[in-house]
Protein backbone atom coordinates (compact mmCIF):
# COMPACT_ATOMS: atom_id res chain seq x y z
CA UNK A 1 0.00 0.00 0.00
CA UNK A 2 1.32 3.44 -0.93
CA UNK A 3 1.41 5.99 1.92
CA UNK A 4 0.51 9.61 1.28
CA UNK A 5 3.56 11.75 1.96
CA UNK A 6 1.78 14.50 3.93
CA UNK A 7 -1.65 12.98 4.72
CA UNK A 8 -4.97 14.24 3.37
CA UNK A 9 -5.31 17.50 1.43
CA UNK A 10 -6.64 20.11 3.85
CA UNK A 11 -6.79 23.19 1.60
CA UNK A 12 -7.13 24.39 -1.98
CA UNK A 13 -5.61 27.88 -2.27
CA UNK A 14 -6.49 30.37 -5.00
CA UNK A 15 -4.70 33.61 -5.81
CA UNK A 16 -7.19 36.28 -6.89
CA UNK A 17 -7.11 39.84 -8.19
CA UNK A 18 -10.15 41.02 -6.19
CA UNK A 19 -10.91 39.10 -3.02
CA UNK A 20 -14.34 40.70 -2.55
CA UNK A 21 -15.48 39.80 -6.07
CA UNK A 22 -14.07 36.28 -5.66
CA UNK A 23 -15.92 35.72 -2.36
CA UNK A 24 -19.12 37.07 -3.90
CA UNK A 25 -18.79 34.60 -6.79
CA UNK A 26 -18.19 31.66 -4.47
CA UNK A 27 -21.21 32.65 -2.30
CA UNK A 28 -23.72 33.66 -4.97
CA UNK A 29 -22.82 31.30 -7.80
CA UNK A 30 -21.42 28.27 -5.97
CA UNK A 31 -23.15 28.51 -2.58
CA UNK A 32 -19.85 28.26 -0.68
CA UNK A 33 -19.54 30.20 2.56
CA UNK A 34 -19.32 31.74 5.01
CA UNK A 35 -15.92 33.37 4.52
CA UNK A 36 -13.61 34.12 7.45
CA UNK A 37 -10.38 36.01 7.09
CA UNK A 38 -8.22 39.04 7.49
CA UNK A 39 -7.31 42.15 5.57
CA UNK A 40 -3.85 43.72 5.32
CA UNK A 41 -1.93 40.78 6.82
CA UNK A 42 1.81 41.53 6.93
CA UNK A 43 4.06 38.56 6.13
CA UNK A 44 7.75 37.96 5.66
CA UNK A 45 8.40 36.28 2.33
CA UNK A 46 11.38 34.32 1.13
CA UNK A 47 10.92 33.39 -2.51
CA UNK A 48 13.64 32.08 -4.80
CA UNK A 49 16.23 33.29 -2.30
CA UNK A 50 14.87 36.86 -2.04
CA UNK A 51 13.48 38.20 1.24
CA UNK A 52 10.62 40.71 1.14
CA UNK A 53 7.73 42.08 3.19
CA UNK A 54 4.34 41.39 1.67
CA UNK A 55 0.78 42.32 2.58
CA UNK A 56 -2.19 40.11 1.74
CA UNK A 57 -5.92 39.84 2.24
CA UNK A 58 -6.94 36.24 2.94
CA UNK A 59 -10.40 34.67 3.02
CA UNK A 60 -11.18 31.13 4.15
CA UNK A 61 -14.23 28.94 3.66
CA UNK A 62 -14.89 25.22 3.79
CA UNK A 63 -16.52 22.66 1.54
CA UNK A 64 -16.96 19.09 2.80
CA UNK A 65 -14.34 19.72 5.49
CA UNK A 66 -11.67 21.04 3.09
CA UNK A 67 -10.57 24.66 3.39
CA UNK A 68 -10.79 26.95 0.37
CA UNK A 69 -8.40 29.88 0.64
CA UNK A 70 -8.53 33.08 -1.42
CA UNK A 71 -5.39 35.26 -1.37
CA UNK A 72 -4.98 38.75 -2.76
CA UNK A 73 -1.51 40.23 -2.50
CA UNK A 74 -1.78 43.97 -1.86
CA UNK A 75 1.75 45.07 -2.78
CA UNK A 76 4.24 44.35 -5.58
CA UNK A 77 6.95 42.65 -3.50
CA UNK A 78 8.36 39.31 -4.65
CA UNK A 79 6.52 36.36 -3.11
CA UNK A 80 5.13 32.92 -3.91
CA UNK A 81 1.99 34.72 -5.20
CA UNK A 82 3.45 37.57 -7.25
CA UNK A 83 3.89 35.75 -10.59
CA UNK A 84 0.12 35.23 -10.82
CA UNK A 85 -0.41 38.96 -11.29
CA UNK A 86 1.52 38.76 -14.57
CA UNK A 87 -1.14 36.41 -16.01
CA UNK A 88 -4.54 37.33 -17.47
CA UNK A 89 -6.46 35.04 -15.09
CA UNK A 90 -9.06 36.40 -12.67
CA UNK A 91 -8.11 33.70 -10.19
CA UNK A 92 -5.81 30.73 -10.31
CA UNK A 93 -5.44 27.55 -8.29
CA UNK A 94 -2.10 28.18 -6.66
CA UNK A 95 -1.61 25.55 -4.00
CA UNK A 96 -2.75 22.36 -2.40
CA UNK A 97 -2.00 22.43 1.32
CA UNK A 98 -1.35 19.93 4.05
CA UNK A 99 -1.29 20.26 7.85
CA UNK A 100 1.73 18.46 9.22
CA UNK A 101 2.72 17.71 12.82
CA UNK A 102 6.40 18.59 12.29
CA UNK A 103 6.95 21.29 9.67
CA UNK A 104 10.73 20.95 9.38
CA UNK A 105 10.52 17.15 9.08
CA UNK A 106 7.80 17.46 6.40
CA UNK A 107 9.93 19.89 4.38
CA UNK A 108 12.82 17.41 4.58
CA UNK A 109 10.50 14.56 3.52
CA UNK A 110 9.27 16.60 0.57
CA UNK A 111 12.82 17.35 -0.54
CA UNK A 112 13.76 13.68 -0.19
CA UNK A 113 10.78 12.81 -2.43
CA UNK A 114 12.05 15.20 -5.12
CA UNK A 115 10.11 18.38 -4.34
CA UNK A 116 12.08 21.64 -4.33
CA UNK A 117 11.66 24.35 -1.71
CA UNK A 118 10.28 27.33 -3.58
CA UNK A 119 9.53 29.76 -0.78
CA UNK A 120 8.41 30.40 2.77
CA UNK A 121 6.05 32.87 4.40
CA UNK A 122 5.98 33.69 8.09
CA UNK A 123 4.42 35.92 10.68
CA UNK A 124 4.60 36.05 14.46
CA UNK A 125 2.49 32.88 14.72
CA UNK A 126 3.33 30.55 11.86
CA UNK A 127 5.53 29.52 8.97
CA UNK A 128 4.24 28.21 5.64
CA UNK A 129 6.56 26.39 3.24
CA UNK A 130 5.99 26.12 -0.51
CA UNK A 131 7.41 23.18 -2.43
CA UNK A 132 7.10 22.41 -6.13
CA UNK A 133 8.10 20.14 -8.95
CA UNK A 134 8.14 20.67 -12.71
CA UNK A 135 5.61 17.84 -12.93
CA UNK A 136 3.09 19.95 -10.98
CA UNK A 137 3.11 22.59 -13.76
CA UNK A 138 2.83 25.69 -11.57
CA UNK A 139 0.79 24.20 -8.72
CA UNK A 140 2.68 24.33 -5.42
CA UNK A 141 2.45 22.26 -2.25
CA UNK A 142 1.98 24.30 0.92
CA UNK A 143 2.95 22.81 4.28
CA UNK A 144 1.36 24.25 7.43
CA UNK A 145 2.19 23.42 11.05
CA UNK A 146 -0.74 21.54 12.61
CA UNK A 147 -0.56 23.08 16.07
CA UNK A 148 -3.58 22.43 18.35
CA UNK A 149 -5.02 25.98 18.20
CA UNK A 150 -4.78 26.06 14.39
CA UNK A 151 -6.45 22.66 14.06
CA UNK A 152 -9.22 23.59 16.54
CA UNK A 153 -10.02 26.78 14.63
CA UNK A 154 -10.02 24.88 11.33
CA UNK A 155 -12.40 22.25 12.69
CA UNK A 156 -14.71 24.86 14.27
CA UNK A 157 -15.04 26.80 11.02
CA UNK A 158 -15.49 23.64 8.92
CA UNK A 159 -18.29 22.47 11.23
CA UNK A 160 -20.02 25.86 11.04
CA UNK A 161 -19.73 25.93 7.25
CA UNK A 162 -21.29 22.46 7.03
CA UNK A 163 -24.56 23.84 8.45
CA UNK A 164 -24.33 27.42 7.15
CA UNK A 165 -27.75 28.91 6.36
CA UNK A 166 -26.53 31.62 3.97
CA UNK A 167 -26.58 34.45 6.52
CA UNK A 168 -23.60 36.66 7.35
CA UNK A 169 -21.42 35.36 4.47
CA UNK A 170 -18.44 37.72 4.90
CA UNK A 171 -16.51 37.74 8.18
CA UNK A 172 -13.18 39.36 7.31
CA UNK A 173 -11.46 41.38 9.97
CA UNK A 174 -9.63 44.57 9.04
Amino acid sequence: MHTQLFGPVKQWGFVVRDIDAAMQCWVEQLGVGPWWGYRNVPLKSRFEGVDADIVIDVALSYQNGVQIELIQQKNDAISPYRAFYDTPHAQMLHQVAYMVPDLDAAVAQGKAAGLAERGMLSNAYSRYYYLDSPALAGLVVELMQADPAFVADYERCAAEAAVWDGSNPYRLLG
